[in-house]
């Protein structure tokens, strides 16, 4: 190992107990050996409890047998040995079944052509580039690593199935616990570096360090994961506590990405601010060359021409334009003029006013423009409004059941959205199977609202007809949401329509950026926002886990996704045992258990969903037309995330050169109903 010394001469990492830092050390291996003590006293400590749980509870109970399988838990993950584990390829099993993906279809176009300059444009400028720590998760994740780097598998966007990425072949142990992986032996990193297996404990390593300020990862990869074991620069594998199905394995670590040693050489005390803006290099085929950052106006990734994954089924086809250009512009309408001039590539035209009034254009009538109105088959975004249970008022659920009632979606659906999108159902919804379909919205109701309200003790009125207690606390709540003028349309509906059940709304716009950080840190009283929610399974332990509400000296824990403050001893086992579990109707049930009970106490008020993206594009920005791929494949949100568009270049140039002349083309208005769900 002394070849990794090299790349990080100078590696600090300290890591947190629950009360205590548990030791500092240097380079890789001082990490990995801090971290293998870390682990083994946090498994030896939850086996006590477990224990301590089992001899307290009734023999035979619920809480007996939920005791017993704790105890088997950790005593499987100790018996396991270190966390970290390096061992030969002499180690490996030797009926390991290798499997590669291969034979799974193609979710992209082989007539895409490489080349062209993309532009596009974000609402807000990141407030940093890197990929964890805190602010990572807001801003630009996706376009900057999410969206185009290879983490060890990755789902194909046609069909749900696990097909290769960074890993060329997979196979699991005979108790599906352990899955081992191959690394292509040409991947490398978008400043070709190559990719080394020990590449993916280094980025567990930083995940997990205190230097990386990034609580959720050190809970995730510590509960989640039993052991990383590298067999060689090219083999890994990944133990779970518990048996894994292929997409669970998936689900877990598919899209974990390695990390590069030779970046985070400098890594340790003040790496918040060292390595703000700097773009790490990934697994892959972009990369933001040095003056390519203009602070607050725009950022352009580069394609590596010689990326490893250009010969590569599932993305020879994908990472066409040479360029992407980000540009940010917070006024969605100042963004549509841009896009009529040519300055854009492409605009989402989803809403109605956009799709029928701002497309009906001479550039659209001329062939200039083209229109596309694709369904697709993905998890809806929580659109809508959560509430924060720390709050005093918000602590009464018949409060929360008012608010329900009182929050006028429907009308927001007809008067902003036309009638073109449906009422959300719940926080969940575009997981098949795995939605409750009992759970269905409250109504609007004035009515009912003040009935709940009344329960709560709001029975009398001020001047201005809004509830309030007999000590004078007023039925009011401050409403963060983004200062963009849908979003500013929206919950105006919202405060107008919720007065006739008694309720002031002040509402409360602020950059996109703002009003997701503090909902993270749960600095509001409600807000509106929505994450971008990925297949094939919900994530419930986030948002819903009470360690993610609250530290274990009673403090709100701040950058975690529970933005509820939801403390429920009850949830608490459901979403572990969702977590754990491989048994899909086990999982499913448990699913319906959980959204059951989220609707039930009503910490968010479903808003609107839409099950298709509307696409105005210039007619040289291409999409896939296959016997199987139209359009986009439809398990992709926003239809550029894929990136199995391109530019073609000739047809821009003729396109260009037929507006100064004023020749026309067809109208092309192209509706992609194919992956509709019925």
């Amino acid at each position: 190992m002394r070849w990794f010394f090299l790349f990080l001469p100078v590696f600090l990492f300290s890591c947190e107990s629950e009360n205590e830092s548990y030791g500092d050390g240097f380079d890789f291996d001082d990490a990995t050996s801090n971290l293998n003590n870390f682990v083994k006293n946090w498994n030896v400590n939850q086996l006590k409890e477990a224990n301590e749980e089992l001899a307290s509870a009734e023999p035979g109970s619920l809480a007996a047998k939920d005791a017993v399988k704790k105890v088997a838990r950790f005593e499987r993950r100790i018996a396991l040995g270190d966390y970290f584990s390096f061992k030969t390829p002499a180690d490996l099993p030797f009926s390991l079944q290798w499997k590669n993906g291969l034979d799974e279809p193609e979710d992209s176009d082989p007539a895409a052509k490489k080349g062209g300059v993309f532009r596009y444009f974000v609402s807000s400028f990141p407030p940093t580039l890197r990929p964890f720590g805190p602010s990572s998760n807001s801003g630009m994740r996706g376009e900057l690593y999410d969206d185009v780097q290879l983490g060890l598998v990755a789902l194909n966007r046609l069909n749900s199935s696990v097909v290769p990425a960074t890993a060329k072949e997979w196979a699991h142990g005979p108790n599906k616990r352990t899955w081992y992986f191959r690394l292509h032996e040409d991947a490398a990193y978008s400043d070709d570096v190559e990719v080394k297996a020990r590449d993916f404990a280094l980025s567990a390593c930083l995940r997990m360090s205190d230097y990386g300020d990034s609580s959720f990862y050190r809970q995730y990869l510590r509960e989640e994961i039993a052991q990383i074991t590298i067999y060689d620069e090219h083999t890994l594998s990944v133990s779970f506590p518990e048996a894994k199905s292929e997409l669970g394995m998936y689900n877990t670590i598919g899209e974990f990405a390695p990390s590069p040693p030779h970046f985070y050489k400098e890594f340790g005390v003040g790496y918040e601010e060292r390595y703000n803006w700097k773009h790490q290099p990934n697994t892959g085929p972009y990369y933001v060359r040095e003056g390519d950052i203009d602070k607050g106006v725009s950022i352009t990734l580069t394609r590596n021409k010689n990326w490893w994954g250009n010969d590569k089924k599932f993305y020879r086809y994908r990472y066409n334009p040479d360029k992407i250009v980000w540009r940010v512009i917070r006024d969605v309408t100042k963004g549509f003029e841009l896009f009529r001039a040519g300055q854009l590539d492409i605009a989402m035209v989803s809403s109605p006013k956009a799709w029928y009034e701002k497309t009906e254009i001479d550039k659209v009538y001329d062939g200039y423009i083209e229109r596309h109105w694709w369904f697709n088959d993905f998890p809806r975004p929580q659109f809508g409004v959560e509430m924060n249970l720390d709050k005093e008022k918000l602590k009464d659920v018949n409060v929360r059941l008012g608010l329900a009632h009182a929050l006028n979606y429907d009308k927001v659906i007809k008067v902003q959205f036309w009638g073109d999108y449906n009422r959300l159902p719940g926080f969940v919804d575009g997981f098949g199977d795995f939605v409750n379909p009992d759970v269905k919205p409250r109504p609007f109701s004035p009515q009912k609202a003040r009935e709940f309200f009344a329960k709560a003790g709001f029975t009398e009125e001020d001047g201005d007809g809004i509830l309030k207690k007999p000590d004078g606390t007023r039925l009011e709540f401050d409403l963060s949401h983004y200062a963009i003028k849908t979003y500013t349309d929206i919950v105006s509906i919202l405060k107008t329509e919720a007065r006739s059940s008694g309720v002031d709304l002040i509402l409360d716009g602020k950059d996109p950026s703002i009003v997701f950080t503090e909902a993270m840190d749960k600095k509001f009283e409600l807000t509106s926002v929505a994450w971008s929610v990925q297949p094939p399974y919900f994530a419930f332990y986030e948002y819903f886990h009470s360690r993610n509400a609250y530290d274990e000296q009673g403090n709100l824990k701040d950058k975690t996704n529970n933005v509820f403050a939801y403390n429920d001893p009850q949830m608490d086992k459901w979403v572990e045992e969702y977590r754990q579990t491989s048994e899909n109707q086990l999982k499913k049930e448990l699913a319906h258990k959980i959204q059951a009970q989220v609707h039930e106490q009503c910490v968010f008020v479903p808003g609107w969903k839409r099950d298709f993206e509307r696409v105005a594009c210039w007619r040289w920005l291409r999409w896939p037309d296959t016997e199987t791929v139209k359009f986009c494949p439809p398990v992709v949100s926003y239809p550029y995330e894929h990136y199995s568009f391109w530019i073609d270049e000739e047809m821009q140039e003729d396109t260009r050169a037929a507006i100064r002349s004023g020749r026309t083309f067809p109208e092309v208005e192209n509706v992609v109903e194919i992956y509709r769900k019925k």
